[in-house]
């Protein structure tokens, strides 16, 4: 079996790592935190000390890290992949990001020869976790249809691969999907202030809207934290207020503007300066509470 190598062990990439270890991969691990490539080392994995180090060993290498600047460091830095790739490298990335850092780093990997490959993540940890995260692919079909990363895809995916041609389409597709997935939750936990003071429950609310036009993903993928009010984090705010900010920069830049994308990340910014910026995005519901006096 091929060689496969993980850099950034957070949610998503420490998710994917678990994935593929099940799976019976030869999996060599990076990241900053060294004690999270102690925890992996100890599950079966390989550690390794850089990112260069990796890309030097490895067939196939997923890269999934906070920020653009962190993605370009992995990449470019000092001991980044592209610093002395082992000659027929594919690295495949998957950090939502701006689509300029994502070109630069398809023309810097291209002068080394090395495959690159975006692949964007859908929907959420345990998806990722259960290797069910669909996956939207952008970048040359023939490293996307070589052998080797068609399995990997399919591990990581259950199958749920969109080609979808060039790496802007697939970024693009990326940022807007989540963009209007926000602007949903924004919506939905504002209705359900709104039902509320007319005496209704949340939990009957719920149950009642799953038959109405209303009805989208938040109603079960936030249902039970909703209903005990746990703000833990699956998808920290701040980390919204990033892929937001992703998605405005890009509109601006084809002069298409986002009014709807513009007016839901004021709320997310409004979260984050309370001190709510580490909670899941339903943390909203306290900013929307005081708009919806008396309850």
């Amino acid at each position: 079996m091929i060689k496969v190598g993980i850099i950034g062990l957070g949610r998503m990439g420490g998710a994917m790592a678990r994935n593929l270890l099940r799976k019976g991969y030869e999996l060599y691990v990076y990241d900053l935190v060294k004690s999270k490539i102690e925890d992996f080392v100890k599950l079966g994995s390989k550690g390794t000390s850089s990112p260069a180090e990796m890309a030097s060993i490895v067939d196939v290498l997923l890269t999934n890290v906070p920020k653009s600047e962190d993605m370009l460091n992995v990449y470019l830095g000092e001991n980044g992949i592209l610093k002395a790739p082992r000659p027929g490298l594919i690295a495949i990335e998957t950090t939502t990001t701006d689509i300029p850092s994502k070109l630069k780093l398809a023309e810097e990997c291209s002068k080394k020869g090395v495959g690159f490959l975006v692949a964007m993540l859908g929907l959420t940890v345990p998806q990722a976790e259960r290797g069910e995260t669909p996956l939207f692919v952008g970048g040359p079909k023939e490293i996307f249809e070589n052998p080797n990363v068609q399995r990997l895809l399919m591990d990581l995916s259950s199958g749920k691969i969109y080609y979808m041609g060039n790496i802007e389409t697939a970024v693009a597709f990326k940022l807007i999907t989540n963009t209007m997935g926000f602007a949903q939750l924004l919506v939905f936990l504002e209705g359900l202030q709104f039902v509320t003071k007319f005496g209704m429950s949340i939990e009957d609310f719920l149950k009642a809207a799953k038959d109405t036009a209303a009805y989208n993903y938040w109603f079960d993928a936030r249902r039970e934290k909703i209903l005990k009010e746990d703000y833990s984090a699956y998808f920290p705010v701040d980390f919204i207020i990033k892929d937001l900010m992703y998605t405005l920069e890009s509109a601006r830049n084809i002069d298409c503007p986002l009014p709807m994308a513009s007016l839901a990340i004021q709320f997310y910014i409004m979260a984050s300066s309370k001190g709510y910026g580490s909670e899941d995005g339903i943390a909203l519901m306290k900013i929307l509470r005081e708009y919806c006096k008396g309850r």
